[in-house]
């Protein structure tokens, strides 16, 4: 049977008309879920809330063990002051009650256990994420023929502003490394024209990445306009640049993707997009954060060393495997539950 999921997000909700569902997925506490009405609406047979604290109708039904309950807090405000004077304060029943927690650390699974959680209920803990499927390339595409054996570097999604800041860095980078090698992909295709003026100006040698064809270290950068490269230039680059992160400018590039591609990752001040990847791969030691030129070229200069970039592309590669772990975790207690009950 085809399982129906209703997901919520605040007062905003995910759902078909006239169905009923088997899954509810609580992404924010919204007013509905203290209406009656609600779980006689929706009656799911599986609760997966993934924000706090909760409403009252909510844990008591959940006390009731009406249906498969499961607390997977790991993305939600653990990270903040606030989250922890929430675990710090809760009463015994808005978390004892659930069949299973997943917790952000082992600071909140210790709340929980001095707020009669019991120990066994804990099945994880880390940030909760999918698994990612980067799209296929093989090493013997003939970019990775060309480019083989230059050391190199990747700035993706670059916003205008921060060409200059980018340029800059590498024209340092080249002085102590002659062969290192930028590719940059554009957030704007417009901003083409941009970019070739900056790198006439700094006396830097530019090709488009598309036009690669012949092997040599002419060209000191290439430049991308296809949003659809940057899986590819990660997996041509050890050490990436995240754009879009010096300030607040267009889209940013989720870091976690990089990271599934066993890529160090450098960034701006400006993480506001991911906050949670972000502070959880800096703390590993698999991305960190710059703010000028000089401390990107610094950083670039220090990643030379094959040893270091690797160990930071372990460390990210390291990182979003456990995330993925606890995630697989939730999936599979789910579908033992469904099929003990004949539901999926």
């Amino acid at each position: 049977m085809r399982s129906e999921f209703l997901i919520t997000y605040g007062e905003e909700f995910i759902e078909k008309p006239n169905s009923l569902y088997d899954f509810l997925i609580v992404g924010k506490i919204s007013d509905q879920l203290s209406n009656p009405n609600f779980f006689k609406r929706y009656d799911p047979k599986v609760v997966i809330c993934l924000d706090g604290p909760l409403p009252y109708l909510l844990t008591s039904r959940i006390r009731q063990k009406k249906y498969l309950s499961i607390f997977a807090d790991a993305r939600s405000e653990n990270l903040s002051k606030r989250r922890l004077r929430i675990l710090t304060n809760l009463k015994k029943t808005e978390y004892s009650d659930f069949d299973f927690i997943f917790t952000e650390n082992e600071m909140a699974a210790s709340q929980l256990f001095k707020n009669s959680v019991d120990e066994h209920k804990i099945k994880g803990m880390g940030l909760l994420q999918s698994s990612i499927a980067p799209l296929p390339f093989s090493k013997n595409d003939s970019v990775f023929s060309i480019l083989k054996g230059r050391p190199m570097w990747a700035a993706l999604n670059i916003h205008e502003r921060e060409i200059d800041f980018v340029l800059k860095a590498h024209r340092q980078v080249l002085r102590a490394a002659f062969q290192y090698c930028l590719i940059i992909s554009l957030s704007n295709p417009k901003t083409e024209e941009f970019l070739k003026e900056h790198c006439s100006k700094l006396d830097l040698r530019l090709s488009a990445f598309e036009e690669i064809q012949t092997p040599g270290e002419a060209n000191q950068i290439y430049f991308s306009k296809e949003p659809t490269d940057n899986i590819k230039l990660m997996k041509l680059a050890p050490i990436v640049f995240n754009g879009n992160t010096l300030e607040t400018l267009d889209q940013q590039e989720d870091p976690l993707i990089a990271a599934s591609l066993c890529c160090g990752i450098l960034h701006g001040p400006n993480t506001n997009a991911y906050p949670i990847e972000y502070k959880g791969l800096n703390s590993v030691g698999a991305a960190l954060q710059v703010q000028s030129s000089n401390e990107l070229a610094t950083e670039l200069n220090k990643l030379y060393s094959a040893d270091k970039a690797a160990n930071m592309g372990i460390a990210a590669l390291d990182f979003i495997s456990s995330g993925a772990e606890n995630t697989d975790k939730i999936v599979e207690l789910v579908f033992d539950y469904l099929k003990d009950r004949e539901i999926g």
